[in-house]
């Protein structure tokens, strides 16, 4: 039985859509784009659907990226997805948005022993972390954190593995402060729908889904929401 998973990626200016097929990525479309995700992510799901030949009724499950990233834009692909759960009566999987972002990077680096580090773009020299070994597993819990040249030496020293694979938007600031040596930088700068294909499906099989009246993103910090000051 074929198992077919719509999959949705807004947290960064990234916006995607991705149509999965026991796991595989299979129709994707996608943009960088600075803005518009509420538009085009509601244009993108009905293309999917359309290129597949497919109705939204025949899905078998939602898959949100649920984060860290822009708030804005974790609340737009969130609402959408609980808004499909909900008229579609179908199960809402949610996928570690630092997770994916290390699995797209780990099928270009695919060797033993290696630890992938995520590195989303928190502005100034800050960034969201992610963390995983060579089966994906988490080695430390998403985290955020002001980057130093030293910041991942424990994963060589510490954890013994033999190399680090940095991927996302953030890795530009880390790769200026050390020696390439045992580190390698992936090509993979944003997060894509597609990424969250193998993931999703796991948590499919695993039955491992969200409540969808209580779900909320994970956005790891804050948002900064300024007050507007009292006119007097």
């Amino acid at each position: 039985m074929t198992t077919k998973i719509l999959l949705i990626e807004t947290t960064t200016r990234s916006c995607s859509v991705c149509l999965s097929k026991n796991g595989e990525p299979w129709i994707v479309r996608e943009t960088k784009s600075q803005s518009g995700h509420a538009e085009k992510l509601t244009l993108f799901i009905q293309e999917v659907m359309d290129t597949a030949s497919l109705r939204l009724e025949d899905l078998d499950a939602i898959a949100i990226s649920q984060g860290p990233g822009s708030y804005t834009g974790l609340r737009i692909g969130v609402s959408t997805a609980k808004g499909l759960c909900y008229a579609l009566d179908k199960p809402m999987i949610a996928v570690d948005t630092l997770q994916a972002l290390a699995w797209g990077a780990s099928k270009q680096f695919a060797k033993p022993n290696t630890a992938y580090v995520a590195l989303m773009d928190a502005r100034r020299m800050d960034a969201y972390v992610g963390i995983y070994g060579t089966e994906m597993e988490a080695i430390k819990s998403p985290y955020f954190c002001t980057l130093t040249p030293t910041s991942f030496d424990f994963l060589l020293e510490q954890e013994g593995f033999n190399q680090i694979v940095f991927v996302g938007d953030a890795t530009a600031k880390y790769q200026g402060m050390v020696a390439p040596t045992n580190r390698l930088i992936s090509s993979v700068d944003l997060p894509s729908a597609k990424y969250l294909a193998n993931l999703a499906q796991l948590a499919y099989e695993q039955e491992q889904f969200v409540d969808v009246a209580y779900f909320e993103p994970f956005y790891l910090k804050k948002p900064n929401i300024t007050k507007p000051k009292p006119k007097f």
